[in-house]
Parts: structure tokens; C-alpha cells; sequence
């Protein structure tokens, strides 16, 4: 079968953060500031509105202007995939047609979250939905968010539904790396790693590029990450692999947007409002986090220079 992967969908795609002020709303010169940032650190693509947005926050207006006002910043410098979850189809249209609109070349389709629909009917869903909308789709595997679709019916989607061009896969599991790289022998696909402790392994097993809560934080700990693994560089990928599970681990017991935010405010950035207030146990953990990410932030940025080993 002849490849559908649209031009530009590789490398590492940042998953942006969303914030908010007291009242909920998007903080618009946050949200401006935030994509200089990552831009200015050499990111070539912004991923928009999924899980590290925190998209079950915000309605459907507030994402359609946030897909405006991102890509009009842009101005082609990075391309843009639009994540259009939500619980309602006419909704996913809606934002579906904005993500278009502005120039986005992909489309981010998660299973519902909300009700417990059938397996089947899961997959009824996301292939007529996904088979209509006006851009590729990429399948958002992330059960621990949603209702669970299954690796094996996300397959069966990709091969099946010619709309459906591939998936973003953040459900951490090594087995469903190995099933994807199978799969990929028989049916071309866009596979996107979503899951950061599996980056080495998922650009060893057919991953086309990452979209990446972490590269919105912390950019020069992804982006040396594929380029060294690009160029062959595995010394120099399995280092940058060590410090990024490393991070990992520290943030293990913080909501993964908020982390995103805690590590962004040490950079100097204003992240806005959490969505919900911290208990005195989450803030401690969110300060430890801080001071120990405040002492890494040298040691990530020489990634960006230092010269790759073979």
C-alpha cells in the first residue's frame, strides 16, 4: 500500500502545556511566551490541545483560538498537529475544521473518556469519525486517560480506515512497541512515541518522531535524543536516555502537565494557574522537583552542544 504519511510529520513534536489564569481562561501571553520558548530551542513542531494542554479544561472555542493564535505566531516555522478529543463527535468536527483551517498537517483522535463504551463500539466510533475528518489522523493511544481502545483495534484501524494514518502511542507499554514494528512490516504507517522512557527503544522500532509533554520543558533533552539516534550517534542517544529517565523519575508522583509547568516555571516562565489547588504533600513534592530540576538545567543545555560519540 502506498504511504500516506504527510510531509513534515517526523521529528520531535512538542506537547504544548496550557495556561490558565484565576478564571480558567487561557492566558494568552503565557501561551505566546511558552511557544517562543520552544521555538527558540529549535523545536520544528508544537503538537496542540492533548493531554499536557489539559483539552478536558478548556471548551472547544477556547481550542479553535488557541490553534488560531499558536499557528499565527508560528508563521511556518514549526508544524502544528491539532489534538481533537472530546466526548461529543460534532465537537471533534468543529475542532477538526479549525485545525485545518489554520494549517495543521495532522489530526489527534483519543478515544472517548468519559462513559464505559464497548470495545467494539470504541472502534466503530473512531473509525467512522477518524475515516470523515478533513486531515490525517493519528489514533492518541493513551489508556490511562481514556477508555481503552487496545493496541490490536488501533492496528486494525490503521490498515483499514485509508484516513487513519498511523498513531501516537503513550501507553508505555514495550509489548505494544514490538506489535507496532510487526505491523509496520506489512502496513506504512506515521507512529509517534508519546511515552518519553521509551524514546530510544520506539526510534529503534519504526517511530517516525516523538510528541513530547518534556520537549515543551525541557527541549535540549529530546531533541539531541533523536538527532543522535538519526545519526547513528547510540553512545551519545543512550546518555541523553539515562538524564531523561532520570527526569522521569522525579516527576513520577506529579500530575505530567503540572510537571511540565513546575519545571517551566524554574526556567523563568509563567505557566499561569493550576487547575486545581495543591495539598501541602503535592506542593512539597512540586518544591522538591523545582530545586532539583534548577541544578540539571546546565547539564541538559551541554547536550545541545556537546559533539555526538559514535
Amino acid at each position: 500500500m502506498e504511504c500516506r504519511i504527510p510531509e513534515g510529520l517526523s521529528g520531535v513534536f512538542a506537547a504544548l502545556p496550557t495556561p490558565f489564569g484565576e478564571d480558567g481562561a487561557p492566558s494568552w501571553g503565557a501561551l505566546e511566551a511558552l511557544v517562543d520558548f520552544g521555538l527558540d530551542r529549535g523545536l520544528k513542531g508544537l503538537c496542540l490541545g492533548g493531554a499536557t494542554g489539559e483539552y478536558a479544561a478548556t471548551s472547544v472555542e477556547q481550542r479553535r483560538e488557541i490553534y488560531r493564535r499558536v499557528t499565527r505566531q508560528v508563521q511556518g516555522r514549526a508544524q502544528i498537529i491539532c489534538a481533537v478529543g472530546s466526548e461529543h463527535v460534532g465537537q471533534v468536527k468543529q475542532l477538526a475544521r479549525a485545525a485545518g483551517e489554520c494549517g495543521a498537517i495532522a489530526i489527534l483522535l483519543p478515544p472517548p473518556a468519559f462513559l464505559p463504551y464497548g470495545q467494539e463500539d470504541l472502534v466503530e466510533f473512531m473509525g467512522q469519525v477518524g475515516g470523515d475528518l478533513p486531515l490525517p489522523v493519528l489514533i492518541y493511544n493513551i489508556p490511562q486517560c481514556t477508555r481503552d481502545l487496545g493496541i490490536t483495534n488501533v492496528l486494525r484501524l490503521v490498515a483499514t480506515v485509508p484516513n487513519i494514518i498511523g498513531l501516537k502511542d503513550s501507553s508505555g507499554s514495550r509489548t505494544n512497541l514490538q506489535m507496532i514494528q510487526s505491523a509496520q512490516v506489512d502496513e506504512p504507517m506515521a507512529f509517534m512515541i508519546g511515552s518519553d522512557d521509551l524514546l530510544y527503544e520506539a526510534f529503534q522500532n519504526g517511530a517516525l518522531g516523538s510528541i513530547s509533554g518534556i520537549a515543551s520543558a525541557c527541549p535540549e533533552l529530546i531533541l539531541p535524543l533523536y538527532e543522535a539516534l538519526q545519526a547513528g550517534k547510540m553512545e551519545q542517544a543512550r546518555a541523553v536516555q539515562a538524564r531523561l529517565d532520570e527526569f522521569i523519575f522525579r516527576i513520577r508522583e506529579l500530575p505530567s502537565p503540572w510537571a511540565m509547568k513546575f519545571a517551566l516555571q524554574v526556567r523563568g516562565l509563567d505557566t499561569g494557574t493550576l487547575a486545581w489547588p495543591m495539598g501541602p504533600d503535592l506542593r512539597q513534592k512540586a518544591e522538591n522537583f523545582q530545586k532539583w530540576f534548577a541544578g540539571q538545567i546546565p547539564a541538559y543545555e551541554s547536550f545541545t552542544s556537546a559533539p555526538a560519540k559514535a
